[in-house]
């Protein structure tokens, strides 16, 4: 969906629901601080500042969900002699079009999502466009296998098996091997991922392939030096001329307003039971909702955050012993030390489908697998070999949804009736014809 689409569903949903009169407009958040009654009651007195009239307001809650993200810090390298550019610099946090790039010879700094959009979009108007990178990254086109779209073809139950099964590099290997390169092979990058698909955040771009081959983007290494004009790479010795510079390095996190001591950080590792509630206070009356890098969709994760938050502060569902949740942190932390190259974020990282599964049994909304194996086959099948959905977290548990069952059944069907305007069984292939395209693919022919 593009963002004036996202913007729209989420407008509509409030005004359906009437949600905009909770919403105060115009304020920030000064401070959350615990209640003189805390120990007994667990609330909060929250502080707010009207942006408008700078007047501040205190008020008790009793609870507080903290759903500002992990990217609301912009994270500015420096390099040397940066200060004598002539150049201008800024974050891609501050890109807010392309028109002023428009003739000149642009640097983009970082290989992630907002790098390559970047650098994709400028290139259009730009005279030459350069990307820098010190790691490489694999790249996922929302285009997947046939033009289905890519998360509706991997974010599968029993996909996510075999990262459970496989060593970490074999499971990335099959991925990359079988289904990256064969859209854009790896070893065509200037400067080639360091890691492994499943042990760095892949970047998502539909168009930067076609721009790596046109020359419009060039890809160079990590900067040397800043000069006058421009800078020097890693590995070169003449002056790449640049006009500007953008710094699409990613962010870093805090939480200001929060009482000191609550989100801690030790020695790398940020103590978050489940990446959501701090295992130092006693009630659960406070969550870091969002605060998690899944790989895979955002959305359906903070959704089944949410959901557990509101259990937990309706008095239906308890947090474990302190104990209990210093040692699941410490249990993945310590796996996804051994999984994914160095990052300050080690202790967000979570997979899609594990996480939301770990979530939804914690209020009982994890689908009985077992169960339906028994019971109903076609939608245990549709649970573990196809597209995993949200929906399946409306099967069961609070707030169930009666037509959860049917949208499952008929994803596929919705996915594919906006591109064929309702004309879905003409794409459909006979077995013969699928059995043979793949046979071909395996022996690299096509």
């Amino acid at each position: 969906m593009r963002h004036q689409e996202i913007y729209q569903q989420v407008t509509e949903y409030f005004k359906q629901r009437d949600v905009f009169r909770y919403v105060r407009y115009n304020t920030e958040v000064i401070s959350v601080k615990k209640a003189s009654d805390y120990d007994d009651a667990g609330r909060w007195v929250v502080t707010v500042k009207d942006r408008i009239t700078n007047e501040l307001t205190t008020d008790v809650y009793d609870g507080v969900l903290v759903c500002t993200g992990h990217m609301n810090r912009p994270m500015m390298p420096t390099y040397p002699g940066q200060e004598q550019f002539k150049g201008k610099i800024l974050h891609s946090h501050s890109l807010k079009g392309v028109s002023p790039y428009q003739g000149k010879n642009v640097i983009i700094v970082g290989m992630g999502c907002s790098g390559l959009d970047a650098a994709v979009e400028i290139s259009n108007v730009a005279k030459q466009v350069y990307l820098s990178t010190r790691t490489g990254a694999h790249i996922l086109s929302r285009l997947g296998d046939r033009g289905l779209p890519y998360d509706h073809l991997l974010f599968r139950r029993y996909l996510y098996l075999f990262i459970d099964i496989l060593p970490i590099n074999a499971a990335s290997w099959i991925l990359e091997t079988c289904y990256l390169d064969l859209l854009f092979d790896k070893r065509l990058y200037a400067v080639k991922p360091k890691h492994g698909i499943l042990s760095q955040d892949p970047s998502l771009n539909d168009h930067i392939g076609s721009k790596l081959m046109s020359g419009s983007v060039i890809m160079k290494p990590n900067i040397k030096c800043f000069t006058e004009d421009g800078v020097i790479f890693e590995g070169d010795s003449e002056v790449t001329q640049a006009d500007s510079v953008i710094m699409a390095t990613g962010y870093t996190w805090k939480f200001p307003f929060l009482e000191e001591g609550i989100v801690e950080q030790e020695n790398g590792r940020i103590n978050l039971y489940k990446c959501m509630y701090p295992p130092e206070l006693p009630h659960g009356t406070l969550a870091i909702v969002g605060f998690i890098l899944p790989l895979g969709p955002g959305f359906p994760t903070g959704e089944i955050q949410c959901r557990w938050a509101v259990q937990v502060l309706a008095g239906k569902c308890k947090l474990p012993s302190k104990a209990k949740m210093y040692a699941d942190i410490k249990k993945r932390y310590e796996t996804n030390m051994k999984r994914y190259k160095p990052s300050d974020k080690m202790s967000i990282r979570v997979d899609y489908v594990p996480y939301c599964n770990d979530i939804a049994s914690q209020f009982g909304a994890k689908p009985n697998l077992l169960k339906l194996l028994f019971t109903d086959l076609p939608l245990f099948t549709k649970l573990l070999f196809g597209p995993s959905l949200p929906y399946q977290f409306r099967l069961q548990g609070p707030h169930a949804w009666e037509g959860a069952r049917e949208a499952i059944m008929t994803s596929e069907y919705r996915m594919l009736w906006p591109l064929t305007k309702g004309r879905v069984g003409e794409i459909r292939d006979n077995i013969f014809k699928v059995l043979f395209q793949k046979t071909f693919k395996f022996l690299g022919i096509l």
